[in-house]
């Protein structure tokens, strides 16, 4: 089953923002709509009383000598041409004048108007007469004698207020879908600006998938969020460029690195298979196998250690006590190194904040290539002082010292003369991977000459804050 494809990101956005839009104008004209008709309706009732207490006390004026209401054609023209009808009534509900033209329909009194009038409530109520709705209200006639002579009712159309109406709603509606239709387009206009940087994201990532090209970038464009993703991706690219050149060394250390390895050790079990070899001869040669199998071994767990180095491996930071670890270190590697006499000098506790395996294989590499290139009867003493703020470890050498190429020590598979001489089977990257720990603890690493003859390595580290 094929799923319908959803609307682009473009056009959800301009329709979300065209309906919040629209949701707010609907809201806003029906606010104005609803407080305008309640305002006209409460303006119109207010003059609709108005009219019939004054219309009630003029005609007071109008009762006889016995009392009886007797309104005149004067009064009643008056009033109709204010444009309202009066009708006015004796005190028992019989009609007595009405200024509305014969054959009109009655307004169609009720009893609970009159007493709603006896009440002085100043009731309003619609109604529907002569096919138009009028409203209504009743008030009392009280002459200066005091005794009700009867009742005034004034009604007024209310045509001219719901044509009003209409006509701001129509005003609203017509205006609201103007502004909602411009806000539609201004919504694809502005979304497609915005999401500009978005399809250029998406169209580098897709040429980066066909040509495997990394070194390509997205222009970051304003400090926004569509500028803090372009920002964020640039930075992806640039971590699996970093990874992708750390594969290819990789690759090409390791098939340059194990070739000779590997051909020699498959030309020596060529020898060694041959029937006419003496015992002793086919056991060296077994012996030299064994040697390669062994170098390749710590050359692909260098090689190993230094790419996942160089594609940006997290360390995981804790309280680590340098000079215990130095202890340690230098205990285990004495075992491998039976060759020197390898010592612990003068050690000051010493707390950094770091990587308890990473430092202990940098203690490692440095007690190693000491013991590697010292001759046998030599000696490697390392140390811990604690310098300024700053934790300093000491291991030094009697041993073959520094080539002539020394800035190029800590370049990957570089191996000078005479240590090529002394130890063939080295890998060359251990003062590289060295380096890079050292520099991932915010540290320095030096080699200098030692006096009398050998090496010095110093290794920085801060300290922990206290």
């Amino acid at each position: 089953m094929v799923l319908p494809r959803r609307p682009s990101v473009r056009i959800r956005l301009a329709l979300i923002y065209t309906g919040l839009l629209a949701g707010a104008l609907v809201a806003f004209g029906t606010g104005v709509f609803v407080v305008l008709r309640d305002e006209l309706a409460r303006s119109f009732d207010a003059a609709l009383i108005a009219n019939a207490e004054h219309a009630a006390g003029a005609f007071a004026q109008d009762v006889d000598a016995a009392g009886r209401l007797r309104p005149s054609e004067r009064l009643i023209g008056q009033f109709a041409a204010t444009g309202g009808r009066v009708v006015v009534l004796d005190p028992d509900g019989v009609v007595l004048a009405d200024s509305a033209p014969s054959g009109t329909g009655s307004l169609s009194l009720t009893a609970a108007d009159l007493a709603a009038a006896d009440r002085h409530p100043h009731a309003v109520r619609e109604v529907v007469t002569g096919g138009d709705t009028v409203r209504l209200t009743v008030g009392r006639v009280v002459p200066v004698s005091g005794q009700p002579a009867g009742y005034v009712a004034w009604a007024d159309s209310t045509r001219p207020m719901r044509e009003l109406l209409a006509t701001v709603s129509s005003a609203l509606v017509a205006g609201g879908l103007l502004v909602t239709g411009l806000a539609l387009i201004a919504g694809f206009v502005l979304a497609r600006r915005a999401l500009a940087p978005v399809a250029e994201v998406t169209e580098t990532a897709r040429a980066i998938s066909l040509s495997g090209d990394f070194a390509a970038r997205v222009e970051a464009g304003p400090a926004d969020e569509v500028g803090e993703l372009a920002v964020a991706f640039n930075e992806m690219l640039a971590a699996l460029e970093q990874n992708h050149q750390a594969l290819q060394r990789f690759l090409g250390d390791a098939s340059h690195q194990l070739r000779t390895p590997l051909t020699t050790i498959r030309a020596n079990l060529d020898l060694a298979q041959r029937d006419d070899l003496p015992a002793a001869e086919r056991q060296a040669i077994l012996a030299d196998a064994r040697d390669e199998a062994e170098r390749m071994g710590r050359l692909i767990g260098d090689l190993l250690s230094l790419a996942r180095a160089e594609s940006g491996m997290r360390l995981e930071f804790g309280q680590v006590e340098l000079d215990a670890l130095l202890v340690e270190s230098v205990r285990l590697q004495r075992e491998a190194a039976s060759h020197v006499r390898m010592s612990v000098a003068a050690v000051e506790p010493a707390v950094v904040d770091g990587d308890r395996d990473r430092l202990r294989e940098l203690i490692g590499i440095l007690l190693d290539n000491a013991a590697r290139y010292t001759p046998p009867g030599g000696s490697v003493a390392a140390g811990l002082a604690v310098q300024d703020g700053r934790a300093v470890i000491r291991v030094e050498d009697t041993g073959i010292g520094l080539d002539d190429n020394r800035e190029r020590l800590f370049e990957r598979l570089y191996r000078g003369a005479r240590a090529r001489e002394l130890r063939p089977s080295g890998t060359g990257l251990g003062l590289a991977i060295a380096r890079w720990i050292v520099e991932s603890h915010a540290g320095t690493i030096e080699l200098t000459d030692r006096e009398g003859g050998g090496t010095v390595a110093l290794v920085t580290l801060p300290l922990r804050a206290p």
